[in-house]
C-alpha cells in the first residue's frame, strides 16, 4: 500500500479480521517499484497523491509485475485525473476520505478469495 499513516492503519485493523496477511507500507508509488515485494500480492492499494501520469505509469508496471492482482487508487476531491488513470488502468478507485466500512468490505472480499491469500502490498502517500 502506497499511503499516509491514518490509512495505513485503517487497513491494518482489517487484516486480522479475514486472516494473517502482511501489509507492507510505502510513502511514495517509486519506492513500491525500486523496493518490490517479494512472492505473491493479493491486494496492492495507491494512495499517493503522485501525478496522475505517475500513477498511470505504476498501474501499468503493476499489470505487468502483478497481472491478475486486484488494485485500488484513492484520491481526494478534484481527483478525476487520478479516476481516469486508475480506470484506464484497470484499478478500482475510491474517494478519499474513505469510510471504514468501505476498508473492510474491499479487504475481505479480496483476502477471503481462496486463490489470492498472501502479503498485501500498500504504497504511502508523500508527507
Amino acid at each position: 500500500m502506497v499511503c499516509a499513516d491514518d490509512e495505513a492503519e485503517q487497513i491494518g485493523r482489517q487484516l486480522p479480521e479475514v486472516n494473517a496477511n502482511c501489509l507492507i507500507t510505502y510513502r511514495r508509488m517509486e519506492d513500491l517499484v525500486f523496493n518490490a515485494p517479494t512472492g505473491k500480492v493479493a491486494l496492492v492499494i495507491l494512495a499517493a497523491n503522485d501525478d496522475p501520469a505517475v500513477t498511470q505509469r505504476t498501474l501499468k508496471w503493476l499489470r505487468h509485475r502483478w497481472h491478475g492482482c486486484p488494485i485500488t487508487v484513492v484520491s481526494g476531491a478534484g481527483g478525476e485525473e487520478h479516476e481516469m488513470a486508475a480506470r484506464k488502468g484497470g484499478a478500482m478507485y475510491l474517494a478519499s476520505p474513505v469510510e471504514p466500512k468501505q476498508w473492510s468490505a474491499m479487504v475481505s472480499h479480496v483476502l477471503n478469495q481462496p486463490a489470492q491469500r498472501s502479503n498485501v502490498a500498500a504504497e504511502s502517500d508523500d508527507e
